[in-house]
């Protein structure tokens, strides 16, 4: 790592500068402008929690240090977040607004493809670098078209569905005492849910299971009793979806209403965050999903050098009584490839920030990160499944299945309704 001096240049004498979008401060002030798209507001803002403390957390390592040494520039880091609203348009809209309005050098955005993948078609457009993650790598990649999107200044970094689906599927059949095979689908009409459902129902199918499938729910819906009905006179005994925490929530609801009981529910998106389960409560209590971040995970921060587990209890520690969520792994994990990615940079010139990206090959708490031809890493996955802790009062997501390696299991599987 080249030696870290600088010192500071406010964003007003940046913007005196006149500077166009990515391009690098003169030879005597150099600051480094990244535009953080997440979803603050609406549906999924629970997964932007811990987002202010990590960016803190993250740029002071590298600005009370002295900054970075870029192309021979010694460079402070300012950090913007921009409120994507949980949708589509909106996150296009504030990728836009850094790009054109605040003329940052580099967008971030995480969270969904709701939130990651207008982002990128902003950056392609307007050729300024983007680091993305936790959205799945197929429903980021590929378009509305269903063919790869053309991502020469995007990067991007998750689980592909296609480890998800394995993981999964493994997870299925280590419930204790098996199932009757009737797996009731909670796949929404948005892209995480239509990619899922085109990849998990073969899955499925495969091992002959027979999914009862309602169809691509939509968004929001606030009455879930005909589809619990539905599961419920099927004989569904496992439930599986991807849902945000509303959503899940409603679910959960008619089903108690309905007196519907099945042994298992494996239900991602909702089940990433704590303060989801605080929310949904007693109904929350053992229900699995996708554990894409946690103490289990193996790995050191490349900025920091800490393991998971320390940058989990370091965030607690500094914020009583609230939650570490995968996002804070995910989010430092991007920052580190963004540094080191700034650290072996020309300039701050677009092309050779994109030129030192492509060459990341690095160690994060979130696991070995090294682009593709294709512009994004793939990193491990693993079945997480919640339960409330008595004795400290808090929600605790024990790992309780993973086929990779590098993730250790801290618990065992249990059935919904088991204590």
């Amino acid at each position: 790592m080249r030696s870290l001096r600088t010192f500071f240049v406010t964003s007003a004498m940046v913007s005196a500068l006149g500077l166009i979008p990515g391009a690098p401060a003169s030879a005597d002030q150099c600051l480094v402008k990244i535009g953080r798209v997440l979803p603050m507001t609406g549906a999924l803002q629970v997964a932007s929690l811990v987002h202010p403390w990590i960016d803190t957390y993250k740029i002071e390592q590298i600005n009370k240090a002295g900054g970075l040494s870029i192309g021979g520039q010694q460079c402070q880091i300012e950090v913007k977040d921009y409120d994507s609203k949980s949708s589509p348009a909106g996150s296009g809209d504030a990728a836009t607004k850094a790009i054109v309005e605040d003329h940052v050098n580099v967008v971030m955005a995480s969270f969904t493809p709701d939130t990651t993948n207008q982002p990128t078609e902003a950056c392609e457009k307007y050729e300024i670098p983007c680091i993305t993650t936790s959205t799945p790598v197929e429903a980021w990649l590929y378009g509305p078209d269903g063919k790869p999107r053309d991502t020469e200044f995007s990067f991007h970094f998750f689980f592909s569905v296609a480890d998800l689906v394995r993981n999964h599927v493994d997870t299925l059949k280590s419930i204790p005492g098996g199932f009757n095979g009737k797996i009731g689908y909670l796949y929404p009409s948005d892209p995480d849910g239509i990619v899922f459902h085109s990849l998990f129902d073969p899955a499925f199918t495969k091992e002959t299971w027979q999914g009862v499938d309602p169809g691509r729910i939509e968004e929001g819906l606030a009455d879930f009793t005909p589809i619990v009905n539905t599961f419920k006179e099927a004989g569904v005994e496992v439930v599986a979806g991807v849902l945000p925490p509303p959503d899940l929530a409603n679910f959960l609801a008619a089903a108690a209403k309905s007196n519907f009981k099945p042994k298992f529910y494996l239900i991602d998106k909702a089940t990433g965050f704590a303060e989801a389960m605080t929310m949904i409560g007693t109904p929350g209590e053992n229900i699995a999903g996708a554990d894409f971040w946690s103490a289990a995970y193996a790995g050191h921060a490349r900025i920091g050098g800490y393991d998971a587990l320390t940058l989990i209890n370091t965030y607690q520690g500094a914020n009583p009584g609230k939650y570490a969520s995968p996002l804070l792994g995910l989010d430092d994990a991007s920052y580190d490839v963004l540094f080191d990615a700034l650290q072996r940079a020309a300039s701050l010139a677009p092309d050779d920030i994109v030129k030192a990206l492509k060459t990341t090959d690095i160690d994060t708490v979130a696991g070995h990160i090294k682009f593709n031809n294709q512009n994004y890493a793939l990193i491990p996955i693993a079945t997480g499944q919640w339960r409330f802790d008595a004795a400290t009062q808090r929600w605790i997501k024990d790992t309780v299945y993973s086929n990779f390696s590098t993730v250790s299991t801290t618990g065992a599987l249990r059935l919904y309704g088991s204590r």
